[in-house]
Parts: structure tokens; C-alpha cells; sequence
């Protein structure tokens, strides 16, 4: 089983903050990671309820909790 990158989840956090509707497609060209290895961390940062996803007049967007 692979280890987390603390690191990587710190900046999807700072990113979330800074904007709250970025995508995880955006994150993974920015960061130069794979779709997949973010959509996995997103999903770290829901389980552990870190983030959660809401709508906003029909906006999805991302909520630090």
C-alpha cells in the first residue's frame, strides 16, 4: 500500500482555500499528477472530513471543514 503524500494533500487544501470551485482535472495539470491520483486524495480528504462537496446555485464547489 502506497504512503501519502502529506505534502500533496496540504496543497489541495491551500488550493481549495484560495478557490473553492477548482477542479481536480486543474489541480492535476498544475501539479503534474494524474487525474486519478487526485480524484484519490479528494477522496482521502472527504473520508477523513476534511472537505465536502456542496452546490452552490447549481455550482459545485469545495468547503474546508
Amino acid at each position: 500500500m502506497q504512503t501519502l503524500n502529506e505534502e500533496l494533500l496540504k496543497m489541495i487544501l491551500l488550493e481549495i482555500k484560495n478557490n473553492s470551485k477548482v477542479t481536480q482535472v486543474e489541480l492535476a495539470k498544475k501539479y503534474f499528477y494524474s487525474e486519478r491520483t487526485i480524484r484519490r486524495y479528494f477522496k482521502v480528504l472527504k473520508n477523513s472530513g476534511k472537505i465536502k462537496l456542496i452546490n452552490i446555485a447549481k455550482k459545485r464547489a469545495w468547503k474546508i471543514l
